[in-house]
């Protein structure tokens, strides 16, 4: 968080990951803790030299034909946080049953593998919402034109019925591309709703993507060199002829009663493409994720009376049209950590519902240590997606992982009516359900490295574990602390050894705190959240404001 001496490029790109210096969410808005907010009304390409060139100033170079910012000042966080969004766009409050598990892989490539982990989840007494069956459920080399693969997925409206009476909701995949195989690329092509090349053709672009029908165990491997899916034409957002075409494909899947889609790439528009509204792809690339993400999500807000997606691209704005992931993480615990640097960052930046893979998208399957420590992180953020090219489900992990996994759902899920409150919260002001520890703490110069912890809401303190050891270093701010585990009170500030066994994440209650608490359930909507338990940790005066609005 802290960009001192460095040099940043806001450009999205297909970033593989959180480690690197890519990023599928670039918002070119960043906050001083002098007091003040930039943000760059622009969607050229923005170059932040943050004192890399200079240590006495810093330098913004904006590739735009006019120079349009915003000087934003608080003095907190908080205050300039609220104002970015008064400019961009407040968050709307997602659907509740959003805040409950989403169990996905990278292959769940057939109607009997989206039932078995159904049958297996509720057979585990694992608490889960969503099912993502992810990339595949259409025909093979048919990316992306909406239509069912009926050999693979038979007769979905009644799989769908099946899922709908065990209390889970389906969530497809999708991206802004048309395969050139599919009727769908001759239809879009004939109407002029793709993005063309000087010559007016049709702009193809290869998404990356395998063919869906490799082997099982080659398409789990990413270092086979399997079949790829045929290019594909890039949907023209800028045209509201085409946003109203690619709206409709929607209609017969939300219709048959699938209630998200996941909205996957939408990062790497080419620079000298050419689309409707006179713009070339070096004016629109940035600015195409935010197009994107809104067509989804209005077409979901009209047929289900709420709006959503599951986003892995962004620009300023992109709050508008929640929820957000933090893209294809390796299996490893480096790619944890910045998987949670990455994402207060995002949260900085005004865009408050954000998840990330539990367990790491690509690589070696991750080990059971591993698995269990994203899960304890996963289930304490704002959202919760088990996520991978190798399986992710708990049982997958042994006995012991399995345990502490339904323990930690369960617990995330008798937190929702806190975590459904700070979204309410979210949605009003522009502040994340995460909180970097600077922005409650912003007087307190000790939060100012602090990027491996966060808050939850202001109550809840937590710092996951990132390496093999079962120990690190915490820091509390100011104030008293009281271990979630065992009672123990802690004096703020200072910086503690903390020894956490593997089913222990280090978990802190700020004192005065009042979490409501919510009854144990196997998704939302299976029973009334109550009765509402109060953990109340006593300390001068205390309140909280519970946010009901009988959604589920």
């Amino acid at each position: 968080m802290d960009k001192r001496g460095q040099k940043i490029i806001a450009w999205n790109g297909y970033a593989l990951g959180v480690g690197t210096e890519k990023s599928y969410k670039n918002v070119p808005f960043f906050m001083s803790t002098r007091g003040y907010g930039v943000f760059i009304n622009s969607c050229g390409r923005v170059t932040y030299h943050m004192g890399d060139l200079s240590n006495v100033s810093y330098t913004i170079e904006v590739e735009d034909r006019k120079l349009d910012y915003y000087l934003l000042y608080g003095p907190s966080f908080k205050e300039i946080l609220g104002q970015y969004t008064e400019i961009t766009g407040k968050a709307p409050v997602p659907p509740k049953w959003s805040f409950g598990l989403w169990m996905s892989r990278f292959y769940y490539r057939s109607r009997d593998m989206v039932e078995t982990v159904c049958d297996n989840l509720r057979r585990c007494d694992i608490p889960c919402d969503v099912i993502n069956p992810d990339v595949y459920w259409m025909r093979d080399r048919m990316l992306c034109d909406f239509t069912w693969d009926e050999t693979r997925f038979p007769s979905p409206e009644d799989m769908l019925s099946r899922m709908e009476e065990k209390g889970f909701k389906l969530c497809l995949w999708e991206h802004p591309y048309v395969s050139v195989a599919s009727e769908m690329f001759k239809e879009g092509e004939d109407k002029g709703y793709f993005a063309t090349k000087e010559d007016g053709s049709v702009y193809e672009i290869y998404s990356g993507l395998p063919a869906a029908m490799s082997p099982e165990e080659e398409f789990m491997d990413l270092s086979k060199d399997l079949p790829s899916a045929p290019p594909n034409g890039i949907v023209d957002f800028s045209n509201p002829e085409a946003v109203n075409w690619y709206k409709d494909k929607h209609h017969p899947l939300l219709r048959m009663g699938v209630k998200v889609f996941k909205t996957d790439f939408g990062e790497e528009i080419p620079e000298d493409a050419h689309f409707y509204n006179g713009m070339r792809g070096k004016e629109m690339h940035n600015l195409y994720p935010l197009l994107y993400n809104r067509a989804v999500f209005e077409v979901t807000e009209e047929v289900t009376g709420r709006g959503l997606v599951w986003s892995r691209s962004a620009w300023a704005g992109s709050q508008k049209y929640p929820v957000h992931w933090g893209g294809d993480p390796q299996t490893d615990f480096p790619s944890l950590a910045c998987t949670l640097r990455g994402g207060l960052s995002l949260g900085l930046s005004g865009i408050p519902f954000w998840s990330h893979d539990i367990g790491g998208f690509a690589g070696p399957r991750p080990s059971p240590k591993l698995y269990i420590r994203w899960a304890q992180f996963g289930l304490l953020s704002s959202h919760a997606r088990c996520h991978g090219i190798t399986p992710r489900e708990p049982w997958e992990y042994g006995e012991e992982a399995l345990s502490i996994f339904r323990f930690y759902a369960k617990l995330r899920y008798r937190l929702i009516p806190y975590l459904y409150s700070y979204a309410h919260v979210a949605s009003k002001t522009g502040l994340p359900l995460m909180r970097a520890m600077v922005l409650e703490y912003q007087d307190d110069p000790n939060t100012y490295d602090k990027d491996l912890q966060y808050m939850l809401g202001q109550e809840l303190l937590v710092a996951p574990i990132f390496d093999e050891s079962d120990k690190r270093y915490l820091y509390l701010p100011p104030g008293r602390w009281i271990d979630y585990w065992n009672g123990n009170e802690y004096e703020g500030p200072g910086t503690i050894y903390y020894e956490a066994p593997i089913d222990k994440i280090p978990l802190f209650v700020k004192a005065g705190a009042i979490i409501p608490m919510g009854p144990e359930m196997s998704y939302v909507g299976e029973k009334p959240f109550d009765p509402i338990t109060l953990d109340i940790y006593p300390h001068g005066l205390s309140e909280f404001t519970l946010y009901d609005d009988d959604e589920t």
